[in-house]
C-alpha cells in the first residue's frame, strides 16, 4: 500500500511539473476556450448545416427527412423575398447606424468637457439603452397610433395646411420604415455616445494645449488633432451597431409586423416567418449558413479595420 502511494504521489508530482513547463502552461487557457467553442458554437452549427442538407419540415417526423444535398442553398439563392429582405436590412442598418453615429459623437462632444450637470445628463443620455427592446417597440407603437401623442402635437400645424390630423404613419412603407429606423436610433445613440464619449475624454490634453500655443483654431484643433485620434472609436462604433443593427427584429415585429406587405419585414423576421409560420426548417437552416457566410465577411472586415487603427495609433505614439 505504502508503495502504491509513492507511485501515485510521483505521478501527481509528475503531472505537476508538466503543466507548470511555460510551453504546457500556456496552452492550457486556449484548450478551455476551444472546448467551450466546441461545446456551446460548433455543435449547434454542425446540426444546422446537417438540417441545411435535408428536405424536412417541422409538421413532419423527423424519421421522414431525407438528404436533399445542396438543393436548400439554391432555393435560398433563387429566393427572391430573400435577398429584398437582406436588402431592406441593409438600408435599416445604414441609416440607423449613420444617424447614431452624428447624434452620438454630436451629443459626446457636448458632454465630454467638465460643466454643471454633467453626470445628471450623460445618465438621462444612456438610459435608452438599458431600456429591453419590447418596451421600446410598444411605446413607440402608441406614439405613432392615429390618436397618438405624435398627431397630437402635429395637428395644429397639418389643419392649418389642410392635412388629416390622424396620419396613419404604420400603414404607409415608407413611413413604416422610417419608423422602425427613429426607434433603433432611439435606444442605440446611447451606445455610440458611450464610445464617442470615452473616446473624447482619452484626448491627451498635451496635444490640444500646444495646438493652442501654436495658434490653431477651434476648427483646425478637432479636424487635425481629435478626429485622427477618434478614429479607432469611430471604427469600433461602427462595426458593433452595424452588427447589431443587422439583427433588427423587434422594431419590425411590434411596431408592423413586417408591413404594410413586407416594407418592414427584415431579414430575421423574414427567417422567424419561414421557420416558424411555415414550417420550413431546413430553408431556414439554408439560409442561416448564407447569412453567416455573408456577415462572417463584414466581421472579419471590421476586425481588419479595428487591427489597423489600433497599429497606426501605437506607431504615431511617441517612444
Amino acid at each position: 500500500m505504502a508503495e502504491a502511494g509513492r507511485k501515485r504521489s510521483a505521478q501527481r508530482r509528475g503531472i505537476s511539473s508538466w503543466l507548470a513547463q511555460e510551453r504546457v502552461f500556456r496552452l492550457i487557457p486556449f484548450i478551455m476556450v476551444e472546448g467551450l467553442f466546441l461545446l456551446l458554437l460548433a455543435t449547434p452549427f454542425v446540426l444546422t448545416v446537417y438540417i441545411s442538407l435535408l428536405k424536412w419540415r417541422a409538421n413532419r417526423p423527423f424519421e421522414m427527412a431525407y438528404f436533399h444535398g445542396l438543393g436548400n442553398y439554391a432555393r435560398v439563392l433563387s429566393d427572391t423575398d430573400f435577398w429584398w429582405a437582406l436588402g431592406r436590412t441593409f438600408y435599416f442598418a445604414a441609416v440607423a447606424v449613420s444617424l447614431e453615429l452624428l447624434i452620438g459623437f454630436f451629443l459626446a462632444m457636448l458632454a465630454y468637457r467638465q460643466f454643471r450637470g454633467r453626470r445628471f445628463y450623460i445618465t438621462i443620455f444612456l438610459i435608452p439603452m438599458m431600456v429591453v427592446p419590447v418596451v421600446v417597440g410598444y411605446n413607440f407603437s402608441m406614439i405613432y397610433v392615429d390618436s397618438g401623442p405624435l398627431n397630437q402635437i402635429l395637428a395644429p400645424f397639418l389643419e392649418l395646411f389642410g392635412f388629416n390630423p390622424r396620419i396613419r404613419w404604420l400603414s404607409y412603407p415608407a413611413a413604416a420604415q422610417w419608423a422602425v429606423i427613429l426607434s433603433d436610433v432611439w435606444q442605440w445613440t446611447s451606445l455610440t455616445f458611450l464610445i464617442f464619449l470615452s473616446g473624447f475624454t482619452a484626448l491627451p490634453q498635451q496635444l490640444t494645449n500646444a495646438a493652442r500655443i501654436l495658434g490653431a483654431s477651434r476648427w483646425q484643433i478637432f479636424w487635425r488633432v481629435h478626429l485622427p485620434l477618434l478614429k479607432p472609436a469611430i471604427v469600433i462604433a461602427v462595426v458593433i451597431r452595424s452588427m447589431e443593427a443587422l439583427k433588427l427584429f423587434d422594431q419590425a415585429v411590434l411596431l408592423t409586423f413586417g408591413g404594410p406587405g413586407t416594407a418592414t419585414e427584415t431579414i430575421a423576421f423574414f427567417l422567424w416567418r419561414q421557420v416558424w409560420q411555415f414550417n420550413k426548417y431546413s430553408f431556414g437552416a439554408a439560409a442561416s449558413v448564407v447569412l453567416l457566410v455573408l456577415f462572417s465577411g463584414l466581421i472579419f472586415y471590421g476586425i481588419h479595420l479595428l487591427v489597423r487603427e489600433r497599429a497606426i495609433v501605437q506607431e504615431e505614439q511617441p517612444l
